[in-house]
Parts: structure tokens; sequence; C-alpha cells
């Protein structure tokens, strides 16, 4: 999905801007680094996940919940670091560029050559 259909499905789900730090690709969507993700990675607060009945959901094993179709979710809310794009909280740069450096899959790597020209291109 693009920037305009991720932020639609962010609406729709009608969640607490507050209790949410969107994760990984959505993150670096709405800073424009991607064009495109395919799903919702968020990291949210033990508050929301019980509203939501977060732990009733499946979980995967790396710790992530599946709440709503496409949408993953983990309660590490706490010490996530984030910075405000267009209202919403987003993982910081520097928390994506090294975990993408530490796993350092395949599909990672446009994102890190793209992380670090922006990253790069800001600093200037």
């Amino acid at each position: 999905m693009n920037k305009q259909e991720y932020i639609k499905g962010l609406e729709e789900m009608g969640l607490p801007k507050e209790e949410y730090i969107i994760l990984s690709g959505g993150s670096l969507l709405l800073r424009g680094i991607r064009e495109k993700t395919e799903d919702y990675d968020f990291c949210i607060t033990k508050k929301l996940a019980e509203e939501i009945n977060l732990y009733d959901s499946p979980k995967d094993d790396n710790g992530f919940y599946t709440p709503f179709k496409n949408c993953q979710m983990m309660d590490d809310f706490d010490g996530t670091p984030f910075d405000v794009v267009d209202g919403y909280q987003c993982e910081s740069l520097e928390s994506i560029l090294a975990f993408k450096r530490r796993v350092n899959r395949p599909k990672d790597q446009d994102d890190i050559r793209n992380i670090e020209k922006y990253l790069s291109l800001k600093n200037i």
C-alpha cells in the first residue's frame, strides 16, 4: 500500500495516536523513504493492548501479535525511540537502521541504503 492507503488504514483502525509507535516499513513510508509497505507493525502500550484484547490474538515466533488483518503488534512501547512524523509516532531511523543492519536480510538491503542516504542528506 502507498502512503495515502496506509494513512487511511490507520484512521480506520481508530487507535489513539499516543498509544502506539509505527515501526519499520510504515515509519519509512510516512517519511517518504519508501513508496510502499505490505502491512502495519506497531509497538503499543500495555493499556491499548488490554483495550483491544491483544493477548487473545495469534502470536508469532518474533513476539508479534496479529489482532487485525495485515497488522502486527507487540506491547513493547516503552524504550522504543521515535520521532513524530505527520502527527504519528514513528520509530526512529537510527533504530530501524540498527535493526536492519543486525539482521541484514536480502529484503532489507534497499532500506539500509535509502536510510543511510536520507540521514546523510539530512545532516548536510
